[in-house]
Parts: structure tokens; C-alpha cells; sequence
């Protein structure tokens, strides 16, 4: 690894945080380690900022936080930017999807001003929609319940960050998908097989992270990145040296420099330890 960093652009779930979102005493050191050699640590998030676990919003190392896949970026804790969708975006997805909505086939999450919302039925039973068990308890506990989450998304639709669409029928989810990328206005992608993350066409992680590069005055070839899903594929092709997981997906993957072991294995840790110790 030739190239000097200057920043490290971290994804949270699969990559930094073990399963039960919890970073490692390892990461946690490695990342204090980076940050005395004068590397900006950035978290580059599909999580809302308020589901952002507290362990990383205070961690004295981290000053910027990219959420929802780029669609709004925090210093300390303050929002400085977003890219919200336009209210034309979300009438025309929830019009799109409304009926499958009605059926029990699919369901919404919503993102509001860096907060996550769910049907309170969805909430009680995420299962039902194909979430793994460590998901479920994670939606559980970061979710506001509503009764009405379309009536909601409407009443907010000019103030979303992002929408999530949550489908368990992996052939729905590749024709839903092929449906709404007609939208030029909207931006699509996805951490997880199960769930469609919808914001705007200016967002995404490279918009979110290019931002804060931009304040910082650190290029991208100046960066390394860390990510384990298809979210994150397009960041790791576009900074100096991208890190994918081994837990990682294939395009994922495919677009990184290197594939460094697990997340259960401190796979972060192990690249900024070797960074530093060239220093």
C-alpha cells in the first residue's frame, strides 16, 4: 500500500460493528492509533443518524457521519447537508408499491431528519419479511412504531432522507427494483437482499463522503475505504485504495483494491494497524 491516507471512510454494519453492533476493543484502538498519525475518520453510513449506536457518535475520533447512504452528513452531531427526496420521488414509490403494501407483501421504512420509522405490525414481527434475527432485533429497537407508515411518509414527504422498501420475495424485489430505476430522480441501493434503500439521485456514498472530503481538503486517492455491501461498491472503486470484507458480497468485492478477513475478525483493525505501523 504506497498511497499516504489521509482519511479513512468507515461503513458501520458488517464491517466496523460485530453482529451485535458493538465495535471491538481492537477497532476502537486502531482507531485512536489512525487518528494520532493525523487520519480523518469517517463514518460513511446507510443507517439514520439517530440509529447511529452511541459508542460511535461519541467517539472522540469521529467528527463526521454520512447517513443514509449519503442523503445527509453530520459534524458532531450537527446536520450540515442533506440530499432529501423530492415529494414528486415518494408519491410516485409508495403509488408504485402501494397495493403490494395492502397485500402484506412488502412494507416501508422511513427515514425523517436523521430518524427511523416502521408499521407498528412490522416492528412486532420484521421476521415476517424475511430479516435475519440479529436484523430483527436491531429494527426492533431502532424503529419508531406508527399505525399509518404510508400516511406518514406522505405527511412528511418533504423531509425524508430515504425510504426502504422490505421485501422477502427475492423475484418481487428484482422486479420492483427494475420498476422504480425509470425514476432518474431517485437513487437505489441495497446492504441486504431483503431491503431496497430509495433516496436522492444526488445522494449515495460517494456524494456524502465527497462532501466531507471537500471540507477537509483530502483528495480521494488521499482516502481508504471499508465496506461489506453492494452500498458501498461504488466508494470503494472511488478512493485511493477500497477495502472490501471477506463477509463481504461479490460486488462488493469485485470493486475493491483488497479483500482483508471478516468483521468478526477485526478486518479494519488489521489494515489501519499496518498503515500505522509504516508511519
Amino acid at each position: 500500500m504506497q498511497k499516504e491516507i489521509k482519511c479513512a471512510a468507515l461503513d458501520l454494519d458488517g464491517t466496523v460493528l460485530q453482529k451485535d453492533s458493538r465495535m471491538s476493543e481492537r477497532t476502537r484502538l486502531a482507531l485512536k492509533k489512525a487518528a494520532e498519525n493525523r487520519i480523518e475518520i469517517v463514518v460513511v453510513s446507510g443507517r439514520s443518524f439517530a440509529t447511529i449506536p452511541e459508542e460511535i457518535r461519541h467517539l472522540e475520533q469521529i467528527r463526521y457521519i454520512v447517513t443514509s447512504n449519503g442523503a445527509a452528513v453530520y459534524e458532531k452531531g450537527i446536520r450540515i447537508h442533506d440530499w432529501t427526496l423530492e415529494e414528486q420521488s415518494v408519491e410516485k414509490v409508495l403509488d408504485l408499491t402501494g397495493h403490494l403494501f395492502q397485500q402484506g407483501r412488502i412494507t416501508y421504512e422511513i427515514f425523517v431528519k436523521g430518524e427511523a420509522y416502521g408499521q407498528k405490525d412490522y416492528l412486532n414481527a420484521p421476521e415476517r419479511y424475511g430479516l435475519p434475527e440479529h436484523s430483527c432485533f436491531y429494527v426492533k429497537n431502532t424503529r419508531w412504531p406508527t399505525e399509518d407508515i404510508v400516511g406518514f411518509a406522505l405527511e412528511h414527504k418533504r423531509e425524508l432522507d430515504s425510504i426502504n422498501l422490505i421485501v422477502a420475495d427475492p423475484e418481487l424485489y428484482k422486479k420492483l427494483r427494475q420498476m422504480l430505476e425509470y425514476d432518474k430522480k431517485i437513487y437505489i441501493t441495497s446492504a441486504a437482499s431483503y431491503r431496497m434503500e430509495i433516496s436522492h439521485w444526488d445522494s449515495g456514498k460517494i456524494s456524502g463522503l465527497g462532501y466531507v472530503l471537500k471540507r477537509l481538503g483530502i483528495l480521494p486517492e488521499e482516502t481508504i475505504a471499508f465496506g461489506d455491501g453492494d452500498n458501498d461498491a461504488a466508494m470503494l472503486k472511488w478512493v485511493g485504495v477500497g477495502v472490501a470484507m471477506d463477509n463481504g458480497t461479490r460486488m462488493c468485492k469485485e470493486a475493491a483494491d483488497l479483500v482483508t478477513v471478516s468483521s468478526s475478525e477485526d478486518g479494519v483493525a488489521r489494515i489501519l494497524e499496518q498503515i500505522c505501523a509504516k508511519e
